[in-house]
């Protein structure tokens, strides 16, 4: 039982911190396609030393109008060794702000779902996400940003008991450089900081033995 929960908690860990930078920060205008490849994930001790997994996802926007984004993604690295990773959702835009002080506000809903393709095993974590973004340079489009994710680890169950643990929250500062045709990310992140992170297979960097750091870079062309 102890090494079922200890395997659970390491799935949820890394599902929150191995796929990807925040999929969506600032909705695409309308019929706007955007395909990403994003690379890094959750810091963890190997040989002595803290390094981020080289994790790997490619995802697929859609901007349905300016306000309203739906988007997919699918983890590349996990997909080679058997645990199929997959997440599906959509962010709106809820408030554009005029003044480059004022963030502007958008929020998102999704699913991360795993299965594993050996045994048939499967999860699903539904994802509730709100940013703000500045847009700091008045001629130019980038931006800096700040998400809050809050995952929840509501459907595995292992011998009728319910998750060790069911909130997973996020927090994300990035920034994006963009233009025209192009969208390039940079993120560190830090989850699940109340949850100790010692007591799973991988020792993960956190903080006095708790929570996961996490850093993405992502790269993503627009159509």
């Amino acid at each position: 039982m102890k090494q079922f929960v200890g395997y659970g908690l390491l799935v949820a860990l890394l599902a929150i911190t191995a796929c990807n930078s925040t999929r969506v920060v600032k909705p695409l205008q309308p019929k706007e396609i955007m395909v990403s490849l994003d690379a890094g994930g959750p810091f963890f001790e190997f040989s002595g030393a803290s390094i981020p997994a080289p994790f790997s996802s490619l995802s697929v926007a859609y901007g349905l109008d300016s306000t309203f984004t739906l988007f997919g993604g699918v983890n590349i690295t996990t997909a080679i060794y058997g645990s199929v990773q997959i997440d599906i959702g959509a962010v709106a835009s809820l408030y554009r702000s005029k003044h480059p002080a004022i963030p502007n506000i958008s929020a998102g809903l999704s699913a991360q779902t795993i299965t594993n393709v050996f045994d048939g095993s499967f999860r699903l974590l539904p994802v509730a996400d709100v940013n703000l973004y500045w847009h700091y340079w008045k001629d130019k489009q980038h931006y800096i940003y700040l998400n809050w994710g809050s995952w929840f680890n509501l459907w595995n169950r292992a011998y009728n008991q319910a998750p060790a643990e069911v909130y997973f929250p996020k927090i994300g500062l990035g920034h994006t450089f963009e233009n025209a045709k192009m969208r390039y990310t940079v993120e560190a992140s830090y989850s699940a900081w109340g949850i100790g992170n010692r007591g799973v297979p991988v020792l993960f960097c956190g903080v006095n033995g708790y929570g996961v750091w996490g850093a993405h870079i992502g790269i993503a062309r627009k159509f």
